[in-house]
This record gives C-alpha cells, sequence and structure tokens, in this order.
C-alpha cells in the first residue's frame, strides 16, 4: 500500500473491530464463535506488529471494540430520570473501556516483547499474558472481571463445566488457546506436522470438554433439600421511582404483596423469603405498621418456619455521625434480627468515590458513600442451611464469594437490582456470570433482583426458574442440594500450573531486555 497513514488507519480500525466482533461472543448474543473470530483476527494483527509500542497500541484498541460493545450499557445509571450525573455519560462509555484497554494494551506489549509470535513460545505468551491481562482488570483498584474471555461459555454451560477445576481465570486461559489457534497455525512458523497435531489438541480438547461437561450434566441430576425452601420475589419497580420519597411506601406495598403469593403450598421445614438488593429502607423499618406487614406476611408460610433474607439500607447513627451500608439483613418470622451483610465490594463512584479528598468537584466532595463491610462471609443460624450473602456485582468476584477461613456454606445468597440499566446486556450479562459461580464453587445460587433477571441455579449452573427484566414475580423452589466437598484443587493448583507456564516466558524476557 503506497499511503502509509491510510495503512495504519486501516490496522487501527482492524483492531477495534476485532474487539467489536469478539463482543458478540457474550450474553446476551452469547454466539461463540465472534470470539474465536475476533481472537484469531487479534492475533494476525498482533503478529504484524514488530515491537512492544505497536503492541500495546494494538491491545489497547481492540480493547475499545470490545469494551465500548460489551458494557455501552453502563452509561443507562446515568441517565434515569432524576439523576445529576448525567454529564459523567460520555466518561463511563469511553472512559471506562478506556481504562480497562491500558491491562490488555500492557500486557500484550509485555507478550510482544518475550518471544515471536510467529512461534510456539510467542503464542502462549500472547495467551499467557493475555489471560494475565484479564486478572491484573479483575484484582486492581478494586477490581471490574466482567466479561471475562472465558464467559463466552456462561450460556453453554456443558463447556462451562470445567470451570469447576479451572475457576474463571483458568476457563479464560483456556478459551484463548482455543480461539487464538487458527490464526496461529495458519501463520506460524513450524512444521506442517506440528501444525497439524497442535490442531488436533485443540479439536480434541474442545470435544473432551464438551462431552465431559455433557456426561457431568447427565450423571448429576439436581437434587433438590427437601428440609428447605426458597421464595424470590422480583417487584419490578422502576428505577426512577424505586427512592422516590413518594412512592417508597407503595414500593414496599408491592414487595410484600408478592411475597404473599410465595405462600403456597410447599413442604419444608424453612421457607426463606428472599427480596432484592435495598429493598427496604430507614424510611420503611423505623414505621412499626410496616413491620407489622411484614410480620404479617411470614405468618402466611404456615407450616414451616419462615425467615426472610433482604437488602436493606441500613443507618448507623454513633457520636452525631450517621453512616449508611448497603446490607443484607437476615430475620426470622418475628423480624428478630439474625444476622447482617455489609456489602465489602463497592461500586467506584456509584457507592463511593475514589481519591474523593482530592476531586473538588461539589457534587463529588458532598457524596458520603457506604461504609465498607469486612468481607465474605458465611452466615449460619441453627436449624438452617449456612449461607453465603453477597450483593449485586460482588458476585462477579470469582476467587471472592465465599469466606475461605470459614465453614463451607450450604448456598449463595445475591441480592441485586439491575433497574439501572434497562432492557440491555447488562443485566443478562450479571445472570450469567451468577450462573459460572454456581459452576466454580458447587453451590446453588438464588438470585433476587429487583427487576434484571432473577433466579434460581443448581450447583452445576442449571436454571430451575427464572424471572425475564420487567417481571413481576416469586419463584418458588426447594434449594438445590450442594455438590459434597469444594474441588480441592481450584483456585490454586490451577494457579501453580498458571506459573509454570508462565516462569519461561518471564525468564525468556528478562534476558530479552537484559541483551
Amino acid at each position: 500500500m503506497k499511503h502509509p497513514l491510510l495503512k495504519k488507519f486501516l490496522f487501527c480500525i482492524a483492531c477495534v473491530l476485532a474487539g467489536w466482533i469478539s463482543a458478540f461472543a457474550m450474553p446476551q448474543v452469547s454466539f461463540w464463535p465472534c470470539l474465536f473470530i475476533g481472537i484469531s483476527l487479534l492475533y494476525w494483527l498482533y503478529s504484524k506488529t514488530q515491537n512492544g509500542p505497536q503492541a500495546f497500541i494494538t491491545g489497547l484498541l481492540f480493547a475499545l471494540g470490545y469494551f465500548v460493545t460489551g458494557l455501552w450499557w453502563i452509561g443507562n445509571a446515568l441517565l434515569v430520570e432524576g439523576n445529576d450525573f448525567a454529564w459523567v455519560w460520555p466518561i463511563s462509555v469511553i472512559g471506562l473501556p478506556t481504562l480497562l484497554g491500558l491491562f490488555t494494551g500492557t500486557y500484550l506489549a509485555i507478550a510482544r516483547m518475550s518471544a515471536n509470535p510467529k512461534t510456539l513460545a510467542g503464542f502462549f505468551a500472547f495467551v499467557f499474558f493475555l489471560t494475565l491481562s484479564e486478572w491484573a482488570r479483575g484484582h486492581a483498584f478494586t477490581g471490574f472481571p466482567w466479561n471475562l474471555y472465558g464467559y463466552v461459555w456462561s450460556d453453554h454451560i456443558e463447556m462451562a463445566q470445567i470451570a469447576h477445576y479451572t475457576g474463571a481465570f483458568g476457563l479464560t486461559f483456556v478459551s484463548l488457546v482455543w480461539a487464538a489457534s487458527p490464526e496461529f497455525i495458519r501463520s506460524a512458523s513450524i512444521t506442517r506436522s506440528k501444525k497439524l497435531v497442535l490442531f488436533g489438541v485443540v479439536a480434541l480438547s474442545m470435544a473432551g470438554t464438551y462431552c465431559y461437561g455433557s456426561l457431568r450434566l447427565q450423571n448429576n441430576p439436581t437434587i433438590f433439600d427437601s428440609k428447605n425452601a426458597v421464595a424470590v420475589v422480583q417487584p419490578n419497580i422502576a428505577q426512577n421511582m424505586k427512592w422516590d420519597p413518594v412512592a417508597t411506601q407503595d414500593n414496599f406495598i408491592k414487595t410484600v404483596s408478592l411475597s404473599r403469593g410465595g405462600a403456597r403450598s410447599i413442604a419444608a421445614e424453612n421457607t426463606f423469603v428472599v427480596w432484592p438488593e435495598t429493598a427496604i429502607s430507614p424510611a420503611i423499618y423505623t414505621l412499626s405498621e410496616n413491620m407489622q406487614m411484614l410480620s404479617d406476611m411470614l405468618g402466611l408460610y404456615k407450616n414451616t418456619n419462615p425467615y426472610l433474607i433482604t437488602g436493606v439500607l441500613r443507618r448507623n447513627v454513633e457520636n452525631d455521625t450517621t453512616t449508611y451500608a448497603n446490607s443484607v439483613a437476615y430475620m426470622d418470622k418475628d423480624l428478630k434480627p439474625l444476622a447482617f451483610y455489609d456489602k465489602f465490594h463497592l461500586v467506584p463512584f456509584g457507592e463511593f468515590i475514589p481519591f474523593q479528598n482530592w476531586i473538588p468537584l461539589k457534587p463529588v466532595a458532598a457524596f458520603k458513600g457506604f461504609e465498607r463491610g469486612n468481607g465474605a462471609e458465611t452466615i449460619e443460624h441453627t436449624g438452617t442451611p449456612p449461607f453465603s450473602p453477597l450483593i449485586c456485582y460482588e458476585v462477579i468476584f470469582a476467587d471472592d464469594v465465599t469466606d475461605k477461613s470459614g465453614p463451607r456454606p450450604k448456598w449463595i445468597v445475591n441480592v441485586t437490582n439491575d433497574g439501572w440499566y434497562g432492557d440491555s446486556a447488562g443485566p443478562y450479562q450479571h445472570f450469567a456470570q451468577t450462573r459460572m459461580r454456581a459452576i466454580e464453587e458447587g453451590l446453588p445460587v438464588i438470585r433476587a433482583a429487583n427487576t434484571g433477571v432473577s433466579g434460581i441455579f443448581d450447583s452445576y449452573g442449571r436454571t430451575i426458574d427464572h424471572a425475564d427484566i420487567f417481571d413481576e414475580a416469586v419463584l418458588v423452589s426447594h434449594i438445590p442440594m450442594a455438590i459434597g466437598g469444594k474441588n480441592p484443587w481450584w483456585p490454586w493448583g490451577f494457579q501453580w500450573l498458571f506459573l509454570l507456564i508462565g516462569l519461561p516466558l518471564m525468564t525468556r524476557l528478562f534476558f530479552r531486555i537484559g541483551a
């Protein structure tokens, strides 16, 4: 091509296009071949780079296409009627993907400096460091592990079953090996026989993964705990009405009324009525008549011991200082608090402002945010199965959804509110990532959304029941049984294997830089 500027421009467009294509492998579309097309195209573009800076730009532009396409819906939260932060919309739609793209670009630059993309070492450097970039963005600065590449299988649960052994990042590594291999096999500077061997390994491993997952699901039908049941309530309250002082009482009455419908006959020793995130606010629980209404509702659950698990905006006044926490309250039929859990993975700029003291803007400086909880917990009460509570997007943190030092829970409860995002891909992506936690942990997950997608997953990720976006619903079911014990090999076993792959690459990079 005679025009170098046009050539560079087309190269940049192709990078964005590769990310755009890859994003359609994620929910709501969930067309997994898109990841293979997009990542193979990225690998072809990456192999054209000559140095680290060029690889950085390639990765950054790919990530912009991927994250803008997959995360555009985040901006919807700023467009809800009455929101004072609508001016931040361009930052959320473009700024967040740019920040996430810095991880992709940086680690692809490191990969390019460590090995030639045309060699087998270069191929594994690409896969290893791209996986490492996903791990880094999932942990740095509170982390945002949304739409990891391994979630390409979140709606294809036969393929996702290996996540019980590899975890989300292990599945990401394996998926990238599969997705990048078509272009590497086509263009690699290796012998034809080695290409055939690599093709065979990829094809057989994919087929084997699918067959294993199918057999695992076939040989392990859902088993329910006949002693314990749930009634999951999705009230479908419009986001612009959720915090309207005039509508607060009506919202509460609506949720109570729906809950009464869950009191239909179901044989169980215990029944847990699960309400969504911040379903109860101080304006509600400070009125005795509301607490009586709640108690009367629980009293309709006859021939069982009813409990309420609900999201609550908890107010604490101490020494003339008022603080708030986004919490889960666990109460018995007499509304006696059995436990409180405070959210610890707070949403940046939504539930707290990073570096708030250094930002002079009045709307930012005036925002107090929520108190941060202590971490994942297992809530126990005599006669009931212990559970791990999670609020909203805490469920996306694959290695931080249960208390590793405490007793193993029997189920996970996720309360959330996806009403901020409307009928977009966001609630479906959130729902799919919740399914992955069930598979990884071998625990059933009960999900109650104000609106979004509420549902019940068994310990293998099968959807037992769900309520679609904008449905008013109550889902009644016995709780699925947990798998006997958590896989002892994950996550540490895979991390050691991953380290063994990474050490030679890091050593190679060290000597190349020092040369």
